[in-house]
């Protein structure tokens, strides 16, 4: 089990191996055994250039449709593996709360302006 309470179908099935492929080609490793599986990207040599291209290459493997701060939350690739699978069901929740939690935090910051008026 990982941090986020989720365990991944760590076989050699298909999902798990092209997660693996990704890490490997972005993190320019010559082989999938030398991708860790429980080491978050940036702490396995990645960077944040390097974790758009990781983006790219996850939101080619399935029809999920992936959001940069899913990788940031989702870090490794047990979690990703788990996150692609639709098991962590993160996807639809990430970008609603996020959006909820700006606009309250934007609608917060309206000043009052000497004049009385509001402003921003």
């Amino acid at each position: 089990m990982n941090d986020t309470g989720a365990t991944a179908p760590l076989d050699d099935s298909a999902l798990l191996l092209g997660v693996r492929r990704a890490w490997a080609e972005a993190l320019g490793l010559d082989s999938v055994d030398e991708v860790p599986l429980d080491v978050g990207f940036l702490d396995a040599g990645g960077s944040s250039m390097l974790l758009v291209m990781l983006w790219e290459e996850l939101n080619e493997l399935t029809d999920a449709t992936l959001r940069m701060s899913d990788l940031f939350r989702h870090s490794t690739v047990k979690e990703q593996v788990v996150l692609l699978t639709g098991e962590a069901d993160s996807r639809v929740r990430v970008g609603s709360v996020d959006r909820s939690r700006l606009l309250d935090r934007s609608r917060a910051v309206r000043v009052t302006t000497p004049g009385g008026g509001e402003g921003r």
